[in-house]
């Protein structure tokens, strides 16, 4: 599913709301224990979108307090970290001996194979990443120390994490292309990774370049729609001088202006594959990705694909009329 699920306890009668918010968190994300401190009424909403192994949820409830238990790992253990960004209210986290109170523009994740608790003693807002742990462990990261620290979501590359959870929702069709989930998982990870290294003081010379060319990207990804992106506005938000810039991207064999043209490109491509996006025309879609230019925009399309935007679409979604004229073209 890379649609967005809903379920709303609106829909059902009070007494019945619990057990529908309980039913539909254990089947989509794991099964957990609940209770609402008491209280007789419980009202939420849960909002997920599945891409390629990833969960993006958004979770607006009354307050209320999940517990994982051993026995419920040792029967779902669906190998998740947890990242969770507060956007309103206040939430308290504990896992592996450690407790924080997790406040608005701040962040934090544990891991789903050990136990924990949540408690939001308060209505909350959240924004939360299911990430396969495999994509962390892989990078060296060991989540018994990286989980439940408090991040900062304002600052730093814990900004970066934090803006990129923020704007997933928006993302999603964009994401649920071939590519799009893997790269998202990949770049979360690097991030999250960069913040936790961050946070401990560990900064090599490689580590701060690698840490400012993913910020770099990060931001990037997260202004490709703006027409007036362009290295000084680049260089302004990540804190780096243009010659830096241009250096670190040297070291990739391409300029930062390629860059953000190439992410453009592969962003318009995953549109014009959408079949959702069929009636919107190609013009709109590549105005809407920064382009400016239907001209550029067709010229630099055909030499990164091989093929005119126009084409592209009627391929990938078999149009009639396009496979009727090719089949009948001569050989």
């Amino acid at each position: 599913m890379s649609a967005i699920a809903v379920v709303s306890t609106s829909q059902v009668a009070p007494a019945e709301r619990l057990a529908l918010w309980g039913d539909f968190v254990g089947r989509h994300i794991g099964h957990l224990q609940s209770d609402t401190f008491g209280d007789s009424r419980f009202d939420g909403r849960l909002e997920l979108g599945d891409i390629g192994g990833l969960k993006l949820c958004r979770i607006v409830a009354s307050r209320h307090r999940v517990v994982r238990t051993p026995n419920q790992i040792l029967n779902d253990d669906r190998g998740y970290v947890k990242i969770v960004a507060q956007i309103e209210g206040a939430g308290r986290f504990e896992q592996n001996g450690r407790k924080l109170i997790l406040t608005p523009g701040e962040w934090s994740m544990y891991d789903t194979t050990r136990t924990y608790i949540v408690s939001n003693p308060e209505p909350i807002n959240q924004l939360a990443l299911l990430l396969p742990r495999d994509r962390l462990t892989r990078l060296g990261l060991n989540l018994d120390d990286a989980a439940v620290h408090r991040f900062s979501g304002r600052q730093g590359v814990g900004r970066l994490v934090f803006d990129l959870l923020s704007s997933a929702f928006a993302e999603l069709p964009a994401l649920a292309g071939p590519r799009g989930g893997g790269e998202f998982a990949d770049t979360i990870a690097n991030l999250v990774r960069l913040a936790v290294l961050d946070q401990m003081g560990v900064q090599s010379d490689s580590a701060m370049r690698e840490t400012t060319r993913d910020r770099v990207k990060a931001f990037i990804q997260a202004n490709l729609q703006d027409p007036m992106l362009s290295l000084d506005r680049v260089a302004t938000a990540v804190g780096c001088t243009k010659r830096n810039l241009h250096k670190l991207f040297t070291i990739e064999d391409e300029t930062l202006n390629s860059h953000i043209w190439s992410c453009r490109l592969d962003r318009v491509r995953q549109d014009l594959a959408n079949p959702a996006l069929l009636q919107r025309s190609i013009t709109d879609i590549a105005f809407a990705w920064g382009f400016n230019s239907s001209t550029h925009f067709s010229r630099s399309f055909r030499e990164r694909y091989g093929v005119a935007p126009r084409a592209y679409r009627s391929m990938t979604h078999k149009d009639g009329v396009f496979w009727a004229a090719a089949n009948n073209a001569p050989v």
